[in-house]
């Protein structure tokens, strides 16, 4: 039986998760899909700069959509930004400040069982809930899968893998870092906890299980909520013929292979407005879309975080902020631009709001974006906060702190006037000392209630403002 016109559809193209109870809102829920992409960057997408691939259905997403166009991501890794984004909480709360870097990092992956998830909230509201894609929190310890965690169904993989799983002949792959990836035909595969074989393009494959969750959605005497979490563009560089001929334009095949991944994910975006539209949800859908983090440094020159410095493993704002968009349901629609800064912990809070689940939002750091887009008064949130280890930044109003260690010892801070230098290129810490010390404070009072980070993770080097420093993921 289909959803009635009457209840409100939100398709949130992002990732979220579990959480405490309630029953359904008298006011009527509406349905929720949430698509994010993985290591896309902000200068990645037409709608945002002039580049030299399309992505003609993120550009008419965003020309429904609210663009936010200072939203950030919690971490600037996978794991702990999907960790914020699945609990709307920031994941420092319960220690996942890092990606898995080792085996005993492997156990502690997973969210803690007290932590609940979006997911897992709007389930017991009684929605059906579905995960198809990456979850990347699954660890290796009891009740850690999405099946354990709020999502009715799952079809997806718990990490990283192949694209092609069968390349044939006019395919392109590329060696990435991370490469050789041993080709297998399930690649973590699984299918309601089972695993699966697979043998196609894996943007494809999780597009077709979305519409098909889509499908058996609609039949459902519930609301419903999807997250479509794509592993594209992340590497390694891999496409098939049918989306390298659309990109045959582009002469360098790194460049070429990329962009032909960024279209198919937006085709995927497209394929999914679509089908919402076929039957009669779109009017009533919020959409949401973002990245999980800037795009990598080792792929710099392919993929942009345009116009900010730094990338996917630093605090630069080209490893946090973040594609941004959120088409609301029709007569519920925002403004086209909204400028104040947000993180994608509101994603939560704007979820639990259009599910009738407001009170629930006290529990969590993010904010229902559905009230501040319209007011013209205060920003949501007095500061924004990041931590990864000893890493530290804030950002408060146009400043921005960030504090890291130097590879040859000692430790540095760096003060940004966001207004004035958003590339970051400006270092004012040493004239501006107050500031720092004002912002460190800040910094360390929101520090007090977190918990120590359960992952040791990995080191990097990476620069910002001219100077090398040493980079926790």
């Amino acid at each position: 039986m289909r959803i009635p016109g009457s209840l409100k559809s939100i398709a949130v193209t992002v990732a979220l998760c579990c959480s405490a109870p309630p029953a359904l809102a008298e006011t009527q829920p509406s349905n929720i899909v949430l698509i994010i992409a993985d290591d896309l960057g902000v200068g990645d997408v037409r709608y945002l700069r002039s580049g030299p691939f399309a992505t003609p259905n993120l550009d008419r997403l965003s020309r429904e959509s609210t663009l936010f166009t200072n939203a950030y991501v919690t971490a600037a890794v996978c794991s702990p930004s999907r960790a914020g984004l699945h609990t709307g909480r920031y994941q420092a709360r319960f220690g996942h400040d890092f990606n898995p870097g080792s085996t005993s990092d492997q156990a502690e992956m997973s969210l803690p069982p007290g932590v609940p998830t979006i997911a897992g909230r709007l389930q017991r509201a009684g929605y059906f809930t579905g995960l198809i894609g990456k979850w990347h929190l699954e660890g290796r310890r009891a009740g850690a899968s999405p099946l354990e965690r709020g999502f009715d169904h799952y079809f997806g993989f718990a990490s990283g893998g192949s694209y092609i799983l069968n390349p044939r002949e006019g395919d392109l792959l590329l060696r990435t870092e991370g490469e050789p990836i041993e080709r297998t035909r399930s690649q973590g595969f699984s299918r309601m906890g089972a695993p699966v074989e697979i043998d196609a393009y894996k943007t494809d494959v999780l597009n077709q299980e979305a519409l098909d969750f889509l499908a058996r959605a609609d039949s459902e005497d519930r609301p419903f909520f999807l997250v479509l979490a794509h592993h594209a563009p992340h590497v390694p560089l891999e496409a098939t013929k049918t989306y390298v001929d659309r990109v045959a334009h582009i002469a360098d095949p790194r460049l070429r292979a990329y962009a032909a991944m960024v279209t198919a994910l937006d085709d995927s975006v497209g394929a999914v407005l679509e089908d919402l539209g076929r039957r009669g949800l779109k009017e009533e859908t919020l959409i949401i879309f973002l990245s999980d983090n800037g795009c990598p440094p080792y792929i710099a020159g392919v993929c942009s975080n345009a116009p900010f410095s730094g990338h996917k493993r630093d605090l630069g704002e080209g490893g946090i902020r973040s594609p941004f968009l959120i088409r609301w349901p029709k007569g519920t629609e925002g403004p086209k631009v909204y400028s104040k800064p947000v993180i994608s912990l509101d994603l939560a809070g704007t979820i639990l709001g259009a599910a009738g689940l407001q009170d629930q939002i006290r529990d969590i750091d993010g904010v229902d974006l559905s009230s501040h887009v319209k007011a013209t008064g205060m920003a949501p949130h007095e500061a924004l906060y990041w931590r990864a280890g000893t890493d530290l930044a804030i950002r408060k109003g146009d400043w921005k702190l960030i504090q890291v260690d130097l590879p040859q010892g000692g430790r540095q801070s760096f003060l940004f006037d966001l207004k004035r230098d958003p590339g970051e290129t400006r270092n004012l810490a040493p004239v501006h000392s107050r500031k720092v010390s004002e912002l460190e404070a800040t910094w360390r009072r929101w520090n007090e209630g977190n918990t120590p980070s359960r992952m040791q993770g990995r080191v990097t080097t990476t620069r910002i403002a001219g100077v090398e420093v040493l980079a926790r993921y």
